[in-house]
């Protein structure tokens, strides 16, 4: 029965997106669509000896045939980790009879480390964190926090490792962390990926082709920031930005602090739209999904903590002309991309905006999609006497 009724209303939705397309046909977006090439490629595992041949510039890698650690399939989660995910799973948490308190290790939740040491006034810890990766399709990043003055000051370093790609840092290493001043090994291994990641359903299998080695981070080469911007090489070298210039695209906003980092075009009309889009600016009027886009001045947004950073392909100028305030956004051309592109799965979060369309016999009047991880919309966007009005046509998760 509920198969059924799942069948019913996919039914239902899918005749009203064509009802709505029928209703604002666009000859523009057909085209558009009929020569539009995807930037998506199929899943293909790699060979096994290119894995094992992997190098990193920022760290180095040994084998250790006298290690007795080998890779567990089942070990993805530190025993601190299960206990607390172990009460979030259970009906007590649920019933919301229980409180959760997390510990933390300077501003770290436990839940993230993978293994931490102290050695005299050095703490150090390797931690995983998806603040620069596609946390919606499983990946996680490996960072290192280290104090020098015994936990009083830190300091937060992505390795630029993204766990299973192909490097697994193995959080049960039996390797002392600290080795010397400045220098931290971790036991790990080589993983081939067999199986692309699917949302919902879970993580791809993985083989491991190479065991019995350990990493060796040296804090200096970790730190590196060649241009002195507050990003390091490391970071710059993920959000695809000029690592020995500390303004990449030459607008006066260094790059730790630039919301659009790459690209520097002018900020047009469509542009204004598309911006209060993805800057929420959107004063919705009733709850048949019509709004007013709210046209801001223009206003120069800076990166914080909690900005995220997402990635755009296209060759939209419009688009690139936006001045976002929500995320860090890395606009790439599809030549770009397609060049610049990442062997393993390493990718930020990407967004994508379509073209706006204009609708055939209406004036003033587009078609745009708008689509970020697992979810999108179709929007009807027209100028009126009172300012640009907005309609959400359909709204989908994938």
């Amino acid at each position: 029965m509920k198969k059924l009724f799942f069948i019913f209303l996919t039914i239902v939705f899918c005749a009203n997106i064509f009802a709505q397309r029928e209703k604002y046909s666009s000859k523009e977006r057909d085209e558009y669509y009929k020569n539009y090439e995807s930037n998506y490629v199929p899943f293909k595992p790699l060979d096994t000896e290119f894995i094992r041949g992997f190098k990193s510039e920022y760290f180095e890698i040994y084998e250790d045939t006298l290690n007795n650690n080998p890779y567990f399939a089942n070990k993805y989660v530190t025993p601190y980790a299960d206990s607390v995910f172990s009460i979030m799973w259970s009906e007590e948490y649920y019933m919301q009879k229980i409180e959760m308190e997390f510990e933390k290790i300077g501003k770290i939740n436990k839940v993230q480390v993978l293994k931490y040491e102290k050695k005299d006034s050095i703490e150090a810890f390797i931690y995983y964190s998806s603040e620069y990766e596609n946390i919606f399709f499983g990946e996680t990043g490996i960072w290192i926090a280290y104090s020098e003055n015994n936990g009083n000051d830190w300091n937060y370093y992505y390795t630029g490792i993204v766990q299973a790609q192909p490097v697994f840092v193995k959080y049960y290493s039996k390797r002392p962390l600290i080795n010397e001043k400045g220098k931290l090994e971790i036991d790990a291994c080589l993983l081939k990926q067999h199986s692309p990641f699917s949302h919902p359903v879970g993580n791809p299998n993985y083989e491991c082709v190479k065991d019995n080695i350990y990493i060796v981070f040296n804090i200096k080469v970790i730190a590196k920031d060649s241009d002195n911007d507050g990003l390091t090489d490391i970071v710059e070298d993920k959000l695809y930005t000029n690592k020995y210039n500390k303004d990449t695209d030459g607008d006066g906003i260094p790059d730790n602090l630039d919301t659009n980092p790459r690209v520097n075009y002018p900020r047009t009309e469509k542009s204004k739209i598309y911006e209060a889009i993805l800057n929420d600016d959107i004063e919705w009027i009733d709850k048949e999904g019509m709004g007013k886009l709210l046209f801001k001045e223009h206003t120069t947004y800076k990166v914080t903590d909690t900005t995220e950073t997402v990635l755009i392909v296209t060759d939209n100028e419009d688009l690139m002309g936006i001045n976002p305030k929500k995320y860090r956004v890395i606009f790439m051309t599809t030549d770009e991309y397609k060049k610049k592109t990442k062997v393993y799965e390493t990718e930020l979060n990407v967004m994508d905006f379509s073209p706006l369309f204009k609708v055939d016999k209406m004036k003033d009047t587009y078609i745009m999609t708008y689509h970020f991880n697992t979810w999108g919309n179709e929007y009807l966007i027209r100028k009126t006497k009172k300012g640009w009005i907005i309609q959400m046509l359909s709204s989908w998760i994938s």
